[in-house]
Protein backbone atom coordinates (compact mmCIF):
# COMPACT_ATOMS: atom_id res chain seq x y z
CA UNK A 1 0.00 0.00 0.00
CA UNK A 2 1.04 3.59 -0.56
CA UNK A 3 1.46 5.99 2.35
CA UNK A 4 -1.97 7.52 1.68
CA UNK A 5 -3.63 4.10 1.46
CA UNK A 6 -2.10 3.11 4.79
CA UNK A 7 -3.38 6.30 6.40
CA UNK A 8 -6.89 5.82 5.04
CA UNK A 9 -6.90 2.20 6.23
CA UNK A 10 -6.08 3.41 9.74
CA UNK A 11 -8.90 5.96 9.67
CA UNK A 12 -11.46 3.61 8.13
CA UNK A 13 -10.93 1.04 10.88
CA UNK A 14 -12.18 3.63 13.41
CA UNK A 15 -15.57 4.30 11.79
CA UNK A 16 -18.30 3.74 14.34
CA UNK A 17 -16.28 4.78 17.38
CA UNK A 18 -18.38 6.76 19.89
CA UNK A 19 -17.00 9.20 22.46
CA UNK A 20 -17.42 8.31 26.12
CA UNK A 21 -19.43 9.79 28.94
CA UNK A 22 -16.51 9.30 31.36
CA UNK A 23 -12.83 8.49 31.17
CA UNK A 24 -13.50 4.73 31.04
CA UNK A 25 -13.75 1.95 28.45
CA UNK A 26 -12.02 4.19 25.94
CA UNK A 27 -10.89 1.33 23.70
CA UNK A 28 -14.38 -0.09 23.20
CA UNK A 29 -16.04 1.42 20.12
CA UNK A 30 -19.53 1.68 21.59
CA UNK A 31 -19.41 1.13 25.37
CA UNK A 32 -19.89 3.99 27.85
CA UNK A 33 -21.31 6.19 25.10
CA UNK A 34 -21.99 9.76 26.09
CA UNK A 35 -21.23 13.40 25.48
CA UNK A 36 -18.18 13.86 27.65
CA UNK A 37 -15.66 14.15 24.78
CA UNK A 38 -13.59 11.37 26.36
CA UNK A 39 -11.90 9.20 23.72
CA UNK A 40 -8.91 6.97 23.07
CA UNK A 41 -7.38 9.30 20.47
CA UNK A 42 -6.70 12.13 22.88
CA UNK A 43 -5.65 9.64 25.55
CA UNK A 44 -3.03 8.09 23.28
CA UNK A 45 -1.60 11.44 22.16
CA UNK A 46 -1.68 12.82 25.72
CA UNK A 47 0.37 9.83 26.84
CA UNK A 48 3.17 10.82 24.47
CA UNK A 49 3.53 14.09 26.39
CA UNK A 50 4.88 16.12 23.46
CA UNK A 51 2.17 16.36 20.80
CA UNK A 52 0.22 19.32 22.22
CA UNK A 53 0.72 22.17 24.66
CA UNK A 54 -1.25 20.27 27.30
CA UNK A 55 -3.58 17.34 27.83
CA UNK A 56 -6.59 17.34 25.53
CA UNK A 57 -8.80 14.43 26.57
CA UNK A 58 -12.26 15.74 27.39
CA UNK A 59 -12.10 18.46 24.74
CA UNK A 60 -13.53 18.60 21.20
CA UNK A 61 -11.57 16.02 19.25
CA UNK A 62 -12.12 16.22 15.47
CA UNK A 63 -8.56 17.48 14.85
CA UNK A 64 -7.16 15.16 17.49
CA UNK A 65 -8.61 12.23 15.56
CA UNK A 66 -6.82 13.25 12.35
CA UNK A 67 -3.54 13.76 14.22
CA UNK A 68 -3.94 10.34 15.84
CA UNK A 69 -4.40 8.69 12.44
CA UNK A 70 -1.14 10.19 11.18
CA UNK A 71 0.89 9.32 14.28
CA UNK A 72 -0.67 5.86 14.53
CA UNK A 73 0.27 5.17 10.90
CA UNK A 74 3.67 6.82 10.58
CA UNK A 75 4.96 7.22 14.14
CA UNK A 76 5.43 10.38 16.19
CA UNK A 77 8.30 12.08 14.38
CA UNK A 78 7.17 11.51 10.80
CA UNK A 79 3.50 11.97 11.67
CA UNK A 80 4.18 15.42 13.12
CA UNK A 81 6.22 16.41 10.06
CA UNK A 82 3.44 15.35 7.71
CA UNK A 83 0.99 17.45 9.74
CA UNK A 84 3.39 20.44 9.56
CA UNK A 85 3.25 20.64 13.35
CA UNK A 86 5.96 21.24 15.91
CA UNK A 87 5.85 19.35 19.19
CA UNK A 88 3.90 20.86 22.09
CA UNK A 89 1.99 23.07 19.68
CA UNK A 90 -1.63 24.07 19.20
CA UNK A 91 -2.53 21.50 16.55
CA UNK A 92 -5.52 20.18 18.47
CA UNK A 93 -7.40 23.28 17.29
CA UNK A 94 -8.67 23.39 13.71
CA UNK A 95 -7.71 27.00 12.99
CA UNK A 96 -4.19 26.49 14.30
CA UNK A 97 -3.86 23.23 12.42
CA UNK A 98 -4.88 24.87 9.13
CA UNK A 99 -2.43 27.71 9.77
CA UNK A 100 0.44 25.26 10.19
CA UNK A 101 -0.18 24.03 6.65
CA UNK A 102 -0.47 27.61 5.40
CA UNK A 103 2.86 28.54 6.95
CA UNK A 104 4.50 25.74 4.97
CA UNK A 105 2.74 26.67 1.73
CA UNK A 106 0.79 23.39 1.84
CA UNK A 107 -2.79 24.69 2.04
CA UNK A 108 -5.08 24.57 -1.00
CA UNK A 109 -8.59 25.90 -1.57
CA UNK A 110 -9.47 23.58 -4.47
CA UNK A 111 -8.61 20.28 -6.17
CA UNK A 112 -8.48 18.04 -3.08
CA UNK A 113 -6.66 14.73 -3.11
CA UNK A 114 -6.97 11.59 -0.98
CA UNK A 115 -4.76 12.04 2.07
CA UNK A 116 -5.50 15.78 2.40
CA UNK A 117 -6.82 17.20 5.66
CA UNK A 118 -10.09 19.02 4.96
CA UNK A 119 -11.08 22.10 6.98
CA UNK A 120 -14.52 23.64 7.38
CA UNK A 121 -15.45 27.25 8.13
CA UNK A 122 -18.52 29.31 8.95
CA UNK A 123 -16.95 32.77 8.79
CA UNK A 124 -15.56 32.94 5.28
CA UNK A 125 -12.34 31.04 6.04
CA UNK A 126 -11.18 33.40 8.78
CA UNK A 127 -11.26 30.42 11.14
CA UNK A 128 -11.90 26.69 10.91
CA UNK A 129 -14.27 24.85 13.25
CA UNK A 130 -14.20 21.25 12.02
CA UNK A 131 -11.83 18.95 10.14
CA UNK A 132 -11.44 15.46 8.72
CA UNK A 133 -9.43 13.31 6.33
CA UNK A 134 -10.08 13.19 2.58
CA UNK A 135 -10.36 9.58 1.44
CA UNK A 136 -11.69 10.00 -2.12
CA UNK A 137 -12.69 12.59 -4.71
CA UNK A 138 -15.09 11.63 -7.49
CA UNK A 139 -18.34 12.63 -9.16
CA UNK A 140 -18.07 16.23 -8.01
CA UNK A 141 -17.85 15.19 -4.36
CA UNK A 142 -15.18 14.91 -1.70
CA UNK A 143 -15.44 11.89 0.60
CA UNK A 144 -14.12 12.07 4.14
CA UNK A 145 -13.65 10.25 7.43
CA UNK A 146 -14.12 12.55 10.42
CA UNK A 147 -13.91 12.33 14.16
CA UNK A 148 -16.42 13.95 16.54
CA UNK A 149 -19.19 14.17 13.95
CA UNK A 150 -22.37 12.23 13.13
CA UNK A 151 -24.15 10.65 10.18
CA UNK A 152 -26.36 13.72 9.77
CA UNK A 153 -25.70 15.36 6.36
CA UNK A 154 -23.51 18.45 6.33
CA UNK A 155 -20.85 19.52 8.79
CA UNK A 156 -21.60 18.34 12.32
CA UNK A 157 -19.17 19.54 14.98
CA UNK A 158 -19.10 17.78 18.34
CA UNK A 159 -21.23 14.96 16.96
CA UNK A 160 -19.42 12.41 19.10
CA UNK A 161 -18.66 9.73 16.49
CA UNK A 162 -16.17 8.71 13.80
CA UNK A 163 -18.08 8.68 10.54
CA UNK A 164 -17.53 8.61 6.77
CA UNK A 165 -19.19 11.55 5.02
CA UNK A 166 -19.33 13.36 1.69
CA UNK A 167 -19.79 16.91 0.41
CA UNK A 168 -20.14 18.65 -2.90
CA UNK A 169 -16.84 20.16 -4.00
CA UNK A 170 -18.66 23.51 -4.12
CA UNK A 171 -19.91 23.21 -0.52
CA UNK A 172 -19.66 26.72 0.93
CA UNK A 173 -18.35 25.62 4.31
CA UNK A 174 -15.19 24.02 2.91
CA UNK A 175 -12.34 26.37 3.80
CA UNK A 176 -9.64 24.33 2.10
CA UNK A 177 -7.27 21.43 2.35
CA UNK A 178 -3.95 20.90 4.09
CA UNK A 179 -1.71 18.67 1.99
CA UNK A 180 0.95 16.63 3.81
CA UNK A 181 4.21 16.07 1.96
CA UNK A 182 4.01 12.33 1.48
CA UNK A 183 7.41 12.27 -0.21
CA UNK A 184 8.74 12.34 3.37
CA UNK A 185 7.58 8.74 3.67
CA UNK A 186 10.48 6.68 2.36
CA UNK A 187 9.66 3.74 0.13
CA UNK A 188 11.20 1.35 2.64
CA UNK A 189 8.81 2.75 5.29
CA UNK A 190 5.89 1.53 3.24
CA UNK A 191 4.35 -1.89 3.62
CA UNK A 192 5.93 -4.71 1.60
CA UNK A 193 3.68 -6.02 -1.17
CA UNK A 194 4.02 -9.13 -3.31
CA UNK A 195 4.74 -6.93 -6.31
CA UNK A 196 7.57 -5.12 -4.52
CA UNK A 197 8.98 -8.41 -3.26
CA UNK A 198 8.98 -9.84 -6.78
CA UNK A 199 10.78 -6.74 -8.08
CA UNK A 200 13.42 -7.02 -5.37
CA UNK A 201 14.00 -10.72 -6.07
CA UNK A 202 14.27 -10.11 -9.82
CA UNK A 203 16.89 -7.41 -9.21
CA UNK A 204 18.78 -9.74 -6.89
CA UNK A 205 18.80 -12.60 -9.40
CA UNK A 206 19.96 -10.21 -12.11
CA UNK A 207 22.82 -9.00 -9.94
CA UNK A 208 23.88 -12.62 -9.33
CA UNK A 209 23.85 -13.39 -13.05
CA UNK A 210 25.72 -10.23 -13.95
CA UNK A 211 27.86 -9.29 -10.96
CA UNK A 212 29.75 -6.02 -11.02
CA UNK A 213 33.54 -6.71 -10.87
CA UNK A 214 35.12 -5.72 -7.56
CA UNK A 215 38.86 -5.77 -8.25
CA UNK A 216 39.87 -2.15 -7.68
CA UNK A 217 41.33 -1.63 -4.18
CA UNK A 218 41.02 1.58 -2.21
CA UNK A 219 44.23 3.55 -1.67
CA UNK A 220 44.73 2.22 1.85
CA UNK A 221 44.50 -1.44 0.74
CA UNK A 222 46.18 -1.19 -2.64
CA UNK A 223 49.70 -2.24 -1.54
CA UNK A 224 48.49 -5.30 0.35
CA UNK A 225 46.16 -6.41 -2.43
CA UNK A 226 48.90 -6.14 -5.05
CA UNK A 227 51.28 -8.17 -2.87
CA UNK A 228 48.71 -10.91 -2.29
CA UNK A 229 47.91 -11.09 -5.98
CA UNK A 230 51.53 -11.08 -7.14
CA UNK A 231 52.38 -13.90 -4.77
CA UNK A 232 49.43 -16.06 -5.73
CA UNK A 233 47.67 -15.84 -2.38
CA UNK A 234 44.58 -14.20 -3.82
CA UNK A 235 43.56 -15.05 -7.36
CA UNK A 236 39.86 -14.15 -7.49
CA UNK A 237 37.09 -16.18 -9.08
CA UNK A 238 37.01 -17.89 -12.46
CA UNK A 239 36.43 -14.56 -14.16
CA UNK A 240 39.40 -12.94 -12.47
CA UNK A 241 37.20 -10.83 -10.17
CA UNK A 242 39.00 -10.40 -6.85
CA UNK A 243 35.68 -9.75 -5.06
CA UNK A 244 37.57 -7.49 -2.67
CA UNK A 245 34.59 -6.45 -0.58
CA UNK A 246 32.63 -9.71 -0.55
CA UNK A 247 32.39 -11.90 2.59
CA UNK A 248 35.17 -14.49 3.01
CA UNK A 249 34.05 -18.10 3.65
CA UNK A 250 36.00 -20.48 5.88
CA UNK A 251 36.88 -22.54 2.83
CA UNK A 252 38.31 -19.55 1.01
CA UNK A 253 40.24 -18.58 4.12
CA UNK A 254 41.81 -22.06 4.32
CA UNK A 255 42.90 -21.89 0.69
CA UNK A 256 44.48 -18.47 1.18
CA UNK A 257 46.16 -19.61 4.39
CA UNK A 258 47.67 -22.62 2.60
CA UNK A 259 48.95 -20.40 -0.20
CA UNK A 260 50.48 -18.06 2.36
CA UNK A 261 52.20 -20.98 4.11
CA UNK A 262 53.58 -22.18 0.81
CA UNK A 263 54.82 -18.67 0.03
CA UNK A 264 56.68 -18.53 3.37
CA UNK A 265 58.31 -21.88 2.63
CA UNK A 266 60.02 -20.70 -0.54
Amino acid sequence: MTAVERLITTARAEIGYIEKETNAQLDNKTANAGGGNWNKYARDLDSLGVVYNGKKNGYAWCDIFVDWCFIQTFGLELGMKLLCQAKKGLGAGCTYSANYYKQKGQFHTSAPQPGDQIFFTKDGSKTSYHTGLVVDVKGGKVYTIEGNTSSTPGVVENGGMVRDKSYSLSYAKIAGYGRPDYTLVREDDEEMTQEKFNEMMAAYEKSKANPVPDSTPADWEKEGVEWARENGIMAGNGNGDLMLHSPLTRGQFCVMLKRYHEELGK
